[in-house]
């Protein structure tokens, strides 16, 4: 069976216009780039795949893109969670929303507990991407599934036994097709994601330019998306 797209974790979710538009106008711009360029997305099988999410600080809390969204060729702050709370020993998320957290918030959490200077992470879909990065940067083992209490301590062991505190993206092993980049800010997170997808060679110069600049673009187009 494929691993990927469904909730594992237990989530207590607490449904509340939790997530204020004004909180979620820089995760849109980006997330609806990553949407543009395929990396967030419904995959053939009607499952929504990809998420992208941004720390409150100083807080560990963070906001993250609905379960199930990816499909959406543009999302509001209703297709956000808040999570207030995670603990990868118990298999746990709490979060409040009109949408319930996305399948890697475990995840997220556990790389935004581990590294206080991080801001935002990226989790996205790509055949190419992903088979290019595998064992090129820090690669999670083939037997550990996403969305589990074993992937949070994998990525523990990454920072930990490798490079990936510097390189800031890695590969899933077990999650077919995911990666995940992460950085100070959206911004970096997103450009450490665009140059890997240039080295690998799944965008030519021209492409990873035009996807640079991507996010700048919708935000002329909708008057809100920042610089």
């Amino acid at each position: 069976m494929i691993d990927k797209g469904y909730i594992k974790y237990h989530c207590e979710w607490i449904k509340t216009d939790a997530v204020s538009p004004a909180s979620v106008i820089d995760l849109t711009c980006y997330r609806d780039a990553l949407h543009q360029l395929n990396l967030i997305k419904e995959d053939s099988d009607g499952i929504s795949v990809g998420n992208i999410s941004q720390r409150i600080s100083p807080t560990s809390q963070f906001i993250i893109s609905g379960t199930q969204t990816g499909n959406l060729r543009t999302v509001a702050a209703r297709d956000y969670a808040l999570v207030t709370a995670f603990d990868p020993t118990q298999n746990s998320v709490t979060c409040q929303g009109l949408s319930k957290a996305s399948s890697e918030s475990l995840t997220h959490g556990v790389i935004y507990s581990s590294h206080p200077a991080i801001g935002a992470i990226i989790h996205v879909h790509h055949p190419q991407l992903w088979k290019g990065l595998l064992k090129q940067v820090p690669t999670t083992r083939s037997e550990v599934s996403y969305g589990t209490p074993e992937m949070a301590k994998e990525t523990q062991r990454l920072f930990r036994e490798s490079n990936l505190a510097q390189v800031k993206i890695f590969a899933m092993a077990g999650h077919e097709d995911g990666v995940v980049s992460f950085g100070e800010n959206l911004q970096i997170a997103y450009r450490v994601l665009i140059d890997w997808g240039l080295l690998t060679g799944m965008f030519t110069q021209l492409d990873s330019e035009t996807a640079l600049q991507l996010p700048h673009q919708l935000r002329s187009s909708t008057n809100t998306c920042p610089e």
